[in-house]
């Protein structure tokens, strides 16, 4: 099966803002497996709208439509697919209940003007937004199936995973069983994988790889088709563990979790507990930041600090919080330098992490190239990896 991808915004043809929700939508296709054929950009114009779903549709079986589903007056999207399939608009009752207690739970009304977005084409199939505000829709017509989602890449990323793709993966088995397993890695950057496991990224092969970046973490998604549940589960288990074996400790897990929730389960599970000491220079808080983000943190997390870069080596300022906070493990990071042969247009930041478990102490240099705010983030991921394995080694 053929598949197209369009994409609606004045930001995103204007060059405002870069187009990675037509990136991320492809790379997901490509497990199905469809074949992703064309890519179209268009404005919040009607005309434009109706314009590159005729050229899609031209083109593929299956359209994926991102963007355009806000309250505001420029957001077309719902009324120019209504208009082509000459369907008139009409409210659905779950999507608009939806989106009232959204508004109730961060105390405020709904503003009228949201209503719009319970909207959708007469006899579609209403997506619901577990992330936002705008409902979803599908909508079939003859042998082709158009969805539509929001823009916003988390709230469309919700909609790819949790009700798209189970129906597509369902269409192309056309009856056969399908498994899917995941694969998560830190450390090796995406051309790395591609290169050390080439043979298993075949497009005829059967289980299916595709490789999903996401900061530090690639996750390997493996998908296979079979005769019966239980063959297609072995196919997938098979390949998880070829990966497994080829990539030791830089796998984070074989399902969904996320980094920070990793390292949280590693540390209940340990039963140690961990105290973070981060550089305003440096991480500036946004390791406490992730590993806020992990389930059951308060368990485990003692607290942490932000304070400016002092004469201290990193690892003695491990040592420091984990004493004053009475934690098994102290984590600390060092401030972010850019050496002095770094270009202005091509910088690289140098920081150093240390982590005192018990006492023993291990210290380690990271490096990362790109804007200041980016390489930020990849070593606040890469500190919370390099926790990670020193509780594996322990």
């Amino acid at each position: 099966m053929r598949a197209a991808i369009l994409t609606v915004g004045d930001e995103l043809t204007s060059g405002y803002r870069l187009d990675s929700n037509s990136q991320a939508i492809a790379r997901r296709l490509s497990t199905v497996p469809l074949d992703v054929v064309l890519h179209v950009t268009v404005g919040d114009e009607l005309a434009a709208i109706q314009d590159g779903l005729r050229t899609a549709l031209a083109a593929a079986d299956v359209v994926i439509v991102s963007g355009g589903l806000g309250p505001t007056e420029d957001d077309l999207t719902r009324q120019a697919i209504a208009a082509f399939f000459d369907r008139p608009l009409v409210e659905d009752g779950e999507a608009l209940e939806r989106m009232r207690e959204r508004f109730a739970r961060r105390g405020r009304p709904m503003p009228d003007r949201n209503r719009i977005q319970a909207q959708v084409p007469a006899g579609s199939q209403v997506i619901q937004n577990e992330w936002g505000t705008a409902a979803g829709f599908s909508i079939q017509s003859g042998n082709q199936h158009i969805f539509v989602t929001p823009g916003v890449p988390y709230e469309m990323l919700g909609m790819l995973e949790q009700s798209i793709l189970p129906r597509l993966r369902e269409r192309v088995a056309s009856g056969a069983a399908l498994h899917r397993g995941v694969l998560k890695l830190f450390g090796p950057t995406e051309s790395e994988i591609a290169e050390r496991i080439q043979t298993l990224l075949g497009r005829e092969r059967n289980p299916l790889l595709g490789l999903l970046p996401q900061r530090g973490t690639i996750t390997v998604e493996v998908v296979a088709h079979a005769a019966t549940p239980a063959e297609a589960e072995a196919l997938v288990e098979a390949d998880l563990a070829t990966l497994q074996a080829i990539f030791g400790p830089a796998v984070l897990c074989r399902d969904e979790r996320t980094l920070p929730q990793v390292v949280g389960d590693l540390l209940t599970e340990s039963g140690l507990t961990l105290a973070v000491a981060e550089t305003a220079e440096g991480s500036g808080g946004a390791i406490l930041a992730r590993l806020n983000e992990a389930e059951g943190c308060p368990r485990w997390l003692r607290g942490g600090q932000v304070a400016p870069a002092g004469a201290q080596a990193v690892e003695a300022i491990a040592t420091a919080v984990r004493r004053e906070l009475h934690a098994a493990v102290g984590l600390a990071s060092g401030a972010m330098v850019c050496p002095p042969d770094a270009e202005p247009e091509r910088p690289y930041w140098m920081m150093s992490v240390a982590v005192d478990l018990a006492g023993e102490n291990v210290t380690w240099p990271l490096s990362f190239a790109g804007q200041r705010q980016r390489a930020r983030d990849f070593m606040a991921d890469a500190a919370l990896n390099l926790l990670r394995r020193q509780l594996l080694r322990q």
